[in-house]
């Protein structure tokens, strides 16, 4: 087994060859143990067409200081995932979430500042100056920047191929069920919103009553985040529907599989990526609202120095710019924000305007995304 140098002798080593001239570029991806992240991360590269490798990221306690301190380093890491971090250096990094920043600018520097850093999410992306791309959901509501590219839609993993493959792989799904066959996927209580019992019996109820005015059915399909007490309260408002439940331990998800075989979708309104993967699909899509949970003090705050960053002027204005753009202030995000931009964009309608569905608008999805990736190797 190898053993796993020192920090002391990692940061020591020379810098690799660029392989910008390469045909294909060398492509790392970041991973770390949220699955958001991972199929964010990994959609972004399977779109881009390139062959890439994974690194997992494995993090100790350090993680929890603020990226501030920790600069472009690996402190973070435990030393088996520090391990595979070596030469020769990616032309690439794709990553997302907080935690992955300091090893990303790492690399970025063991590599002579030649590894491209394409940076996604909320809080890793918040500030844009580090990388080369950050990537930001307009409903984030972080500010313009030259290095920042505003999508409507998180990056997916959901795409023709692999619904393709998923509808070979699980035929039988909705066997029996009648057309139209509507699937009604469930998110949870977050920390911005509550799924209660109550609400997912009722839910259940109205969305039966939807397949049933158009003669058709439906399969209720939850998540990690839903629980026992809203799968029973499915049960319960919508007596007659199919119930397939997530479970930590199946072996396989049939998730891509209801995708597949639906002919509409329902998808609750707090899971961004429940609603990128449902768009992805070009299907009839509504959009079912979930309660929100009261604003915690923290977010009371950073929507009051948004807000002041958006209409004050004059030295207020700027502090407030300044505090969101170096980072010390987070904007809150905005679901409704997400939610009018797939009206506009033809591609969800509320679940208040339900009625017969009809074949969403073609969207052009991330090509614009797609385009600044690739523009950033050929500068190089």
């Amino acid at each position: 087994m190898t053993a796993v140098q020192p920090q002391a002798a990692l940061e020591d080593q020379p810098p690799e060859p660029s392989r910008a001239n390469a045909r294909t570029p060398l492509v790392w991806l970041l991973l770390d143990d949220r699955p958001g992240h991972v199929t964010q991360v990994v959609g972004l590269a399977e779109a881009l067409g390139w062959p890439y490798e994974t690194k997992s990221l494995r993090f100790t306690p350090v993680n929890r200081i603020s990226n501030r301190l920790l600069g472009a380093s690996l402190v973070t890491l435990r030393r088996d995932a520090a391990a595979g971090l070596r030469p020769p250096w990616p032309d690439l990094v794709i990553a997302m979430g907080r935690r992955s920043v300091p090893v990303a600018r790492w690399i970025k520097r063991q590599s002579g500042n030649r590894t491209r850093l394409v940076q996604l999410g909320r809080k890793g992306a918040n500030v844009a100056g580090p990388f080369d791309l950050a990537v930001s959901c307009r409903h984030f509501q972080l500010p313009d920047h030259p290095k920042r590219v505003q999508v409507l839609l998180p990056p997916t993993q959901v795409n023709a191929d692999r619904l393709r493959e998923a509808a070979a792989r699980w035929p039988e799904l909705l066997d029996g069920a009648s057309a139209p066959r509507v699937v009604l996927l469930v998110g949870g209580t977050t920390a911005h919103h509550r799924l209660t019992a109550e609400a997912a019996e009722r839910m259940a109820s109205e969305v039966e009553s939807f397949a049933a005015g158009l003669e058709g059915s439906l399969t209720c399909v939850t998540s990690r985040r839903s629980g026992q007490p809203v799968e029973s309260a499915l049960r319960r408002g919508a007596p007659g529907a199919g119930l397939h439940c997530w479970r930590a331990d199946q072996s396989e998800n049939p998730y891509l599989g209801y995708l597949a075989q639906a002919d509409i979708l329902v998808v609750t309104g707090e899971s961004e990526s429940m609603l990128a993967e449902a768009a992805a699909t070009a299907k009839p899509l509504f959009i079912y609202p979930v309660a929100a949970r009261p604003r915690s003090l923290r977010a009371r705050l950073s929507g009051w120095v948004l807000a002041q960053a958006q209409a004050a002027r004059g030295w207020r204005a700027s502090l407030c710019s300044g505090l969101i753009g170096r980072g010390w202030v987070v904007p809150p995000r905005d679901l409704e924000i997400l939610h009018r931009g797939l009206a506009e964009a033809g591609l969800a309608k509320p679940f208040s305007e339900a009625g017969v569905p009809q074949r969403p608008e073609p969207h052009p999805g991330q090509s614009r995304l797609l385009d600044r990736v690739r523009l950033l190797l050929e500068r190089r």
